[in-house]
């Protein structure tokens, strides 16, 4: 891939999600305020201290190290995403309120991993030490992220928080797209 066609990408990506995005908020019904997600364990802590240094910190240094063309294409670009990534998060949680918000690592989360991916192909062979090693690492954190992310979506959304003698009408009712199922 060239340059060129990496920017497209990305920029196209990030288009997408914006206007998934935006859908899944327009289709969210009128409500109270998302409150954020539930605090998180010391673990859960832990394991956001591995993301930022190892999904932001460790490609900085690998690009200040290795400057070359290869690790520029290849690090660059994922760290302008990283950016709008955050950024995206910080606009739906902190701005809408909304629990919309979960969305967004639904969506960048693969991204993530198929940049890792492509930044592996683009510098294969190429590729110098720092570069390589955070290319891998990168490839694993978001493999692994996906994992925790998608299986701490209940918890995220606050679902355990409904009472005991919560009624689900649409449970009760095969007739899905009635407004009186819903």
């Amino acid at each position: 891939m060239t340059f060129v066609s990496v920017v497209l990408a990305n920029c196209a990506f990030f288009a997408f999600a914006c206007l998934t995005l935006v859908w899944a908020q327009w289709r969210t019904e009128a409500g109270p305020q998302f409150p954020g997600p539930q605090p998180v364990g010391p673990v859960f802590k832990v394991w956001l201290v591995v993301i930022w240094v190892v999904g932001l910190i460790l490609p900085i240094v690998a690009l200040v190290l290795e400057w070359g063309a290869p690790t520029r294409l290849a690090l660059v670009q994922y760290l302008l995403m990283f950016v709008a990534q955050v950024g995206t998060e910080l606009f739906v949680w902190k701005r809408w309120r909304s629990p919309v918000w979960v969305l967004v690592p639904c969506l960048y989360l693969p991204w993530r991993l198929f940049q890792s991916g492509w930044g592996i192909a683009s510098v294969d062979g190429t590729a110098l030490p720092w570069t390589a090693l955070t290319l891998y690492a990168l490839f694993v954190l978001w493999l692994i992220n996906i994992g925790v992310h998608y299986t701490n979506i209940v918890n995220t959304l606050r679902w355990a928080s409904h009472p005991a003698d919560a009624t689900f009408p649409a449970l009760r009712d095969p007739r899905v797209f009635t407004r009186d199922a819903q």
